[in-house]
């Protein structure tokens, strides 16, 4: 399981928001790497709304209210333990390296650079004018490409396509 990419959304919600993450992230953060909070998490012994109250109940006046409520709804989601992933996405933001994507265009064929060009300036909107694009040729896809930025990949190869008729008459 990819947790950056389950903890991206909440860390993107967080920021996008309010302001002021860093230090209640950090200790709910640090918190959670002790053995005994590790027990807690993991315990089967305990319904997760009693494990959330229990984890809420170690910050008591230590951290604000709109980060109790993030841990409240990661507890009803059964996901405290992203709090790291989630901070680690949240620093990411903060420090701007999503400011420069790095995107990969596999293709069948090499792509003339028009071709990279009329792709990469249609990138441009969704991961924003910095970007490094790598080609990648790989010979299996058929033909037509696919782009990978990040944990995203947009398929539009021929094998692709076959691969998902494949599955749809399955």
């Amino acid at each position: 399981m990819n947790f950056e990419t389950i903890a991206r959304p909440y860390a993107q919600a967080i920021y996008d928001h309010s302001e002021g993450w860093e230090v209640d992230l950090e200790q709910l953060e640090l918190a959670l790497k002790t053995p005994e909070v590790q027990m807690l998490i993991d315990s089967p012994k305990l319904a997760y709304k009693e494990k959330t109250e229990v984890f809420l109940s170690l910050f008591e006046g230590q951290i604000e209210s709109k980060t109790s409520n993030l841990v409240k709804v990661l507890g009803e989601s059964k996901r405290i333990s992203l709090i790291p992933h989630i901070s680690k996405e949240y620093r990411k933001l903060l420090s701007g390296t999503k400011s420069s994507s790095e995107v990969v265009i596999t293709s069948a064929f090499e792509l003339s650079a028009e071709q990279v060009e009329k792709v990469t300036d249609s990138l441009k909107g969704r991961y924003g004018d910095s970007l490094r694009v790598e080609q990648v040729i790989d010979n299996s896809l058929i033909g037509g490409f696919s782009i990978k930025c990040g944990d995203e990949v947009t398929d539009y190869s021929i094998k692709g396509k076959l691969e998902k008729l494949r599955n749809q008459i399955k």
